[in-house]
């Protein structure tokens, strides 16, 4: 294993009576995937007036030992897989973006979005299969692995399910729940098998619900509570062709290993792109991780007992964020978490609150995904069938929200990192590099212990600065 040191809703196509599948997702702080995705997490504790059904999906539970999980995690093609997700999703997410408002932000959750693609890979077959697989950069037998594995690990805080060794406190910074909803029709048949892998596999639960404003409100509580309240509402209507909401949800927070004391934050100045100056606070910390390739130089600022870190990446050249980060496939930024080795960063950090929405259709067409949003084209027919047309998604919603300030981090939608010495060599005076994000910069929140990316994001103007 490598280890690191210290949106408006799309109508669907009108082709006949076709059905859909509806796709959401919410990240950063808090991520949700209405539609054919779904994720991990136990049953919710609300009063839902749907049938929650993950009971008897989950008579045939998986049993995985902890020696296949900690190999599962290792896996050296399903972390690459990750970062490479990561890479390409903020590429075409942030041109998108850049494409409506040269200055706007943008903040993504790939974690959450290979949580939900894994429930619609689970049930695609043929071309739609093929393309779903080619996004997520693994078969499905290798992506339940990995993503059950790791749910299973944020569930116990330990490779070999051992509870008395998690978080001190008694949980994970990292929270993640998937669920399947379901239209209570007579026309529509989703297949047992379908449901009870995901329910195995992902850990997802599973609800059967009337589709009208009852589940709405369901679905949004649900959300809600999933996100710790960071994300209150992913849906405000359900269209009349909806038949399945395959969500997920995730929410992070923590506190830095290292906090920032009051003298560390001052009043500063940010400079977009554009040459518009915002009046920021500032806050200043040395770290012992510095980071650099043709691009761009960072740091790592990790989190309480490093489980997690926040990574802060800023172009050498003025006015390049965006070349930079069309430069960053998977293996270069794999390659740019490596630390440099005897260097430390002085780094300075804004304070930052941003909420983030977007719809991921056309990001995952330009990934080579296009015949599961086609009614013509799409094979859901592992998930099941309906009798007025066949299944298809008619869109992928994705919301995100982030809160960085002196304490440490809120986000919904995570590298594993485990934290890597140099042999024993002379101590020498580390050389230390300004690495001050006061102007446009990228930025990650990873799995400092294994190595995954969780959240990725663009900032090009500090919100309501």
């Amino acid at each position: 294993m490598r280890a690191f040191p210290s949106c408006p809703r799309v109508s669907a196509p009108a082709i006949g009576r076709r059905r859909l599948v509806q796709l959401a997702a919410l990240a950063g702080g808090a991520a949700v995937l209405p539609a054919w995705l779904a994720g991990c997490g136990g049953a919710p504790t609300l009063a839902l007036t749907a049938t929650d059904l993950t009971a008897s999906a989950r008579e045939a539970s998986r049993s995985v030992s902890a020696e296949d999980a900690f190999e599962t995690l290792g896996n050296d093609d399903a972390r690459a897989a990750s970062f490479t997700l990561t890479a390409r999703l903020i590429q075409a997410c942030s041109a998108k973006d850049r494409s409506r408002d040269p200055g706007a932000n943008t903040f993504i959750s790939p974690l959450s979005i290979a949580y939900a693609l894994a429930l619609a890979q689970n049930g695609a077959t043929g071309t739609t299969l093929d393309e779903i697989e080619r996004v997520t950069g693994l078969a499905t037998d290798e992506l339940n692995a990995f993503l059950g594995a790791y749910a299973r690990y944020l569930q116990t805080g330990d490779l070999w399910g051992d509870e008395s060794s998690a978080a001190s406190d008694g949980a994970m910074p990292l929270h993640l729940a998937n669920s399947v909803w379901m239209r209570e029709s007579d026309t529509l048949d989703v297949r047992d098998d379908y449901l009870t892998t995901c329910a195995r596999e992902l850990d997802a639960s599973v609800f059967s619900a009337p589709f009208d404003g009852s589940t709405v409100d369901d679905i949004n509580a649900w959300v809600d509570e999933h996100t710790a309240h960071m994300i209150d509402r992913l849906i405000n209507e359900i269209p009349d062709g909806a038949r399945l909401y395959l969500i997920n949800a995730l929410a992070f927070e923590d506190a830095w290993e290292d906090p920032y004391e009051d003298a560390d934050v001052e009043d500063d100045t940010f400079t977009c792109e554009d040459g518009l100056e915002q009046d920021i606070r500032l806050m200043r910390s040395r770290e012992g991780a510095y980071l650099e390739n043709e691009q761009f130089q960072g740091f790592i600022k990790p989190y309480t007992d490093y489980r997690f870190a926040f990574v802060g990446l800023l172009p050498r050249e003025r006015g390049a964020l965006a070349d930079a980060v069309a430069a960053l496939d998977g293996p270069a930024l794999e390659a740019l978490l490596q630390p440099l080795a005897n260097a430390e960063a002085n780094a300075g950090l804004p304070k930052f609150r941003l909420s983030y929405g977007t719809e991921l259709t056309d990001a995952l067409r330009a990934l080579g995904m296009d015949a599961a949003f086609d009614a013509l084209q799409a094979d859901f027919t592992p998930m099941g069938t309906d009798e007025e047309g066949p299944l298809y998604i008619g869109q992928v919603l994705h919301k995100t929200f982030i809160d960085v300030n002196e304490e440490g981090t809120r986000a919904a939608a995570a590298t594993s990192v485990g934290i890597e010495t140099s042999a024993a060599a002379p101590m020498e005076e580390p050389v230390v590099y300004d690495v001050i994000l006061d102007r446009p910069f990228a930025y990650l929140i990873i799995d400092y212990q294994l190595g995954i990316p969780v959240f990725a994001g663009t900032m090009q103007a500090i919100p309501d600065a």
